[in-house]
């Protein structure tokens, strides 16, 4: 069923560069996966580097804007695409059955618009993070044409899976769990150490708090996420 669709997936990636490989070698062995783009969001380290070394699209931020714009600057390079699937850079154990589950449900319904996926016997610390707050993860699938006429999220950063969640429930949009059996991703503090990732873990908080605050305001503005503006601060490669 999927061959019918066109399948892109899109990697944010900042400072990933010793975890991204792994991410990467799985999608690229994915027969159904049309196209992959990677969005550096302004890394300090060899991100960028390490992207181009895959048959990837790299879209290069010109410094941090944070998870929203990263996804939004993808959509826009990929602006065909029946099937997007958002992944995270810092995925641990990464399986072709994980992107099917994510992508399947959508090819296959098309009153679906959105999938979530839930982590499950990966990790203790990340199947109980996902069991108190399953809307935070990261791994989704999402219609082409439905999200690219949502409102502009590029301010959101780590709030965008809040704003997209909230944005489906609000205007009653099908979405539908899937479980990732044996996914996990690594910790902030696990990359960034104790200090600065307890630090990290404390700012991403506060953005899907302040995304809260703003989603009531932001969804009335008429700019869609489709509509790419002339001063984008990215460079294509």
């Amino acid at each position: 069923m999927l061959e019918a669709q066109r399948v892109t997936v899109i990697v944010p990636a900042y400072n990933e560069a010793m975890r991204l490989p792994k991410v990467l070698e799985v999608l690229c062995a994915s027969d159904f996966v049309d196209s992959i783009v990677v969005v550096d969001d302004g890394s300090r380290d060899h991100t960028f580097e390490v992207a181009r070394r895959f048959p990837v699209e790299v879209v290069r931020h010109s410094h941090n804007f944070g998870k929203g714009k990263a996804l939004v600057s993808g959509i826009r390079r990929e602006k065909s695409s029946d099937i997007y699937l958002f992944l995270d850079a810092d995925l641990i154990h990464l399986r072709k059955e994980h992107l099917l589950a994510l992508a399947e449900p959508i090819a296959r319904h098309s009153f679906l618009d959105m999938t979530i996926g839930v982590f499950r016997g990966g990790r203790g610390s990340s199947d109980l993070a996902q069991k108190i707050f399953p809307i935070l993860n990261g791994q989704r699938a999402v219609r082409g044409s439905w999200v690219r006429n949502l409102p502009d999220f590029s301010w959101t950063r780590f709030g965008v899976e809040v704003f997209l969640t909230k944005f489906a429930h609000d205007f009653a949009v099908n979405v539908e769990m899937v479980p990732l059996w044996g996914l996990a991703h690594y910790h902030k503090e696990e990359k960034y150490g104790p200090f600065l990732g307890f630090y990290r873990r404390l700012k991403m908080y506060v953005e899907i708090f302040r995304t809260y605050l703003l989603y009531e305001g932001k969804i009335r503005t008429e700019e869609r996420v489709a509509e790419e503006k002339e001063e984008e601060a990215y460079v294509r490669v």
